[in-house]
């Protein structure tokens, strides 16, 4: 929001065409400011005095300027239009042009009086902006003049008209935000994809000259230890595979949520089995806690909730050779529902600050994967998908060389006999 401007959000012909009918209609002069007071459209009905004398002068138009903004930031302080007399002593009011209570601009109006002007006033006016004072005090008395009353109907009418613009505004800029979350889910998938390719090419030019080395070798004790290496390499890129196509899907919300009753104990024992052969392979040793107070049966997507605990303990195993991964699952009530907390805590390597800053922007469904991004990272945003679909949080937290932490809380019911 920070970077769009009113003429980002409105066309600046629309802004002309409504400012110039609305001066026609009032016979009053009209201007449309940023927020900083700068005019983003051309003067309409502007009197001699203000547009040909005060806004020509250097000094003049920065005074005119200040005096727009002041105006506009008046209103937006009252919530109403506000009528108050500019530098030069004409009478002029403004209302907000306003965005999700962000004020964009303003919309000014008047450059009449509602008295008479003191010759003497207009004349020292003049001397500090370096105008001639005849030609200026001229010039003021061609200004119209106009009752109290009925400046401030036309400031009402105003106000209506900036009511309009906000809503177009704030439809256009909501219309800006939500290309832009298109725009960097499709880059996101873009370089997912791209990434898993490179990673395709690179293991099967390293499949394909470590095979050349074994049948070269003639020993079929490397043959077979090449074998099983080739054998846990293809898991992996199959695995890659797999996220790249689930990730895919879940960012286009074609997977739903698969909801039935399940043990968390029984699916613990599940997961210990399928990453056995992993984690022995490393060296590590895995330990499972379930609290006492973690029911018997939840009612939740237990296949999307296994995948993340694999995921994260297999990520573990990744930076943790010859030591532990800790899977600890507690569980509190919150409302309705009990809060399901799994702590997953490796011994491993862990991060710097700036891994720990990725690794969290990975769980971010909207980060855009790059091209420096590592490979074994990309099973990241399917997890985050996959806890954003539960209605779930991520978090992690690391110390370098003495491991990860990753807690995930999710939502989860209960069922009783």
């Amino acid at each position: 929001m920070n970077e769009l401007r009113l003429t980002d959000l409105i066309d600046t012909a629309v802004l002309q065409q409504m400012q110039d009918g609305f001066s026609r209609f009032t016979g009053l002069a009209a201007l449309i400011t940023d927020e900083r007071g700068v005019p983003v459209t051309q003067g309409s009905g502007f009197t001699e005095f203000c547009y040909k004398l005060t806004r020509r002068s250097e000094k003049g138009l920065k005074r005119c300027e200040e005096c727009d903004k002041n105006g506009a930031l008046k209103t937006l302080r009252s919530g109403r239009p506000v009528v108050y007399r500019c530098h030069a002593g004409l009478v002029d009011f403004a209302a907000p042009i306003m965005v999700e209570d962000r004020f964009v601009g303003s919309f000014v109006g008047g450059q009449v009086r509602s008295n008479e002007l003191n010759d003497e006033t207009v004349a020292k006016i003049a001397r500090e902006l370096g105008i001639d004072p005849d030609e200026y005090i001229a010039a003021s008395k061609k200004t119209y003049v106009k009752p109290v009353q009925e400046i401030e109907k036309a400031a009402d009418f105003l106000f209506e008209i900036t009511k309009i613009f906000s809503e177009m505004a704030y439809n256009n800029y909501m219309a800006v935000n939500h290309s832009r979350k298109l725009e960097r889910a499709a880059r996101s998938q873009s370089s997912y994809i791209m990434n898993m390719s490179l990673n395709i090419e690179k293991n099967m030019t390293s499949w394909v000259s470590s095979a050349k080395k074994a049948v070269e070798s003639g020993s079929s004790a490397v043959m077979e230890s090449t074998y099983r290496k080739l054998l846990d390499e293809s898991l992996e890129v199959y695995s890659t595979i797999g996220d790249t196509v689930g990730y895919i899907r879940m960012a286009g919300g074609e997977v739903d949520l698969n909801e039935s009753g399940y043990s968390i104990r029984r699916l613990m024992s599940q997961t210990e089995e399928n990453v056995r052969f992993t984690l022995s392979r490393k060296g590590d040793a895995l330990s499972v806690t379930i609290g006492e107070a973690v029911p018997e049966v939840l009612l939740g997507d237990s296949g999307k909730i296994g995948q993340v605990i694999t995921k994260l303990i297999l990520n573990s195993a990744m930076f943790t050779e010859n030591g532990s991964i800790d899977v600890s699952i507690t569980c509190r009530k919150d409302s309705y529902a009990s809060l399901l907390c799994i702590r997953i805590s490796d011994s491993g390597v862990g991060m710097t600050q700036r891994q720990l800053e990725s690794t969290r922007s990975f769980f971010d469904s909207t980060h855009v994967l790059h091209d420096e991004d590592y490979i074994e990272e990309m099973s990241f945003p399917v997890i985050g998908l996959l806890i954003k679909q539960m209605c779930g949080k991520i978090d992690v937290e690391s110390t370098k060389g003495e491991g990860t932490v990753f807690t995930i809380t999710l939502p989860q019911l209960e069922i009783r006999d």
